[in-house]
């Protein structure tokens, strides 16, 4: 669905499906949307929905991204609009694998920003589109990274750095990152954080 600020309205975008759709993103000029939905593999794949063709979207709806052995998600445009950024998630032998891929609004190769040896998830532009930032478990804990990119050639410059140094319990980024989000402007982000804590307690005299 959509909802107009102006008329305060909501209007039906796609016809409903069981296909579990997901909406990630608006392009920059707010014609297209990216969402996720699931194959008849139940794999999740990324597709640009134009809400021109609103009430039945689906019709003109165009797959930019699916591989057979990966669920796609966490897809975002550029602030031109060229470049897509999302997240690969497969099952390897020593258990799942999450990558980050950047690839073009206009459909081909696959470029990693990732190489999926962590946890990265949460891919999310810069406003200038210069830089990626992200949610990784290199470190042991979750914190915020980034790495630069080359909007002109479509590839990571350099190697990723970190943002955020959060290394305690008392104030963490949960490890439980599907609750986890992310989003930033200009000049500061915000982040889904929590405090966990625990005790450890001794029972005496319990005897009879």
């Amino acid at each position: 669905m959509a909802w107009s600020g102006e008329n305060r309205r909501e209007e039906p975008v796609m016809a409903p499906n069981t296909r579990y759709p997901l909406v990630w993103d608006w392009s920059p000029v707010g014609q297209l949307l990216l969402v996720g939905q699931n194959n008849d593999k139940n794999r999740s794949e990324i597709w640009v929905v134009p809400l021109a063709a609103a009430p039945h979207a689906e019709t003109a709806a165009r797959k930019i991204a699916s591989d057979p052995a990966y669920d796609l998600y966490q897809s975002r445009f550029s602030s031109d609009g060229r470049w897509v950024v999302f997240e690969g998630v497969r099952n390897t032998p020593t258990g799942l694998e999450s990558a980050l891929y950047v690839i073009s609004a206009a459909v081909g190769p696959w470029m990693p920003i990732s190489h999926g040896k962590r946890w990265d998830d949460k891919p999310r532009w810069s406003p200038d589109g210069k830089t990626i930032y992200f949610v990784s478990d290199r470190g042991g804990f979750f914190n915020v990274w980034a790495i630069r990119f080359d909007s002109a050639k479509g590839k990571p410059v350099g190697e990723p750095f970190r943002v955020t140094s959060f290394e305690s319990p008392e104030l963490m980024v949960s490890d439980a990152i599907p609750k986890v989000d992310f989003s930033l402007t200009q000049n500061r982000f915000v982040l889904t954080m929590e405090q966990r804590s625990g005790s450890i307690w001794l029972l005496d005299n319990l005897g009879p």
